[in-house]
């Protein structure tokens, strides 16, 4: 593993209907909805390591601190940024930031976990087992 504290993952989106505050519980406007914004950083983030992990590694999130700064509409683009910033053993804190076509919309810090997936998961699976 080698992961270098500046390496970044971006990912973009087009507001889709599915992806608004309405369709998705958390309001009851036609905008980018809050949950689908942390997914969106959460997945740049996810991008800026990815490669540089171990076999069998991946992360999984484990705290975010985002503001929401300005609403999205449907049909608008979203680019989602994620720079990682620290390393800490297996924890990672990312800065992250979202922006639409007009706007920065989103700012905030990520933090992930590097884990082993088959442990991860076997771990996980043994939970619904007691």
């Amino acid at each position: 593993m080698s992961l270098k504290i500046g390496k970044k993952g971006e990912t973009v989106i087009s507001v889709e209907e599915h992806l608004t505050a309405k369709k998705m519980g958390s309001g009851t406007l036609w905008v980018l909805a809050t949950p689908a914004l942390v997914a969106l950083v959460e997945k740049a983030a996810v991008l800026a390591v990815e490669k540089d992990l171990g076999q069998g590694e991946t992360t999984v999130g484990m705290d975010i601190k985002l503001k929401h700064k300005a609403p999205t509409p449907v049909g608008m683009k979203v680019a989602a940024r994620a720079e990682l910033i620290e390393v800490q053993g297996k924890k990672l804190k990312f800065r992250v930031e979202a922006e639409d076509e007009k706007e920065v919309i989103g700012k905030g810090e990520h933090h992930r976990f590097i884990v082993t997936e088959e442990q991860f998961q076997k771990e996980t699976e043994s939970k619904s087992e007691d």
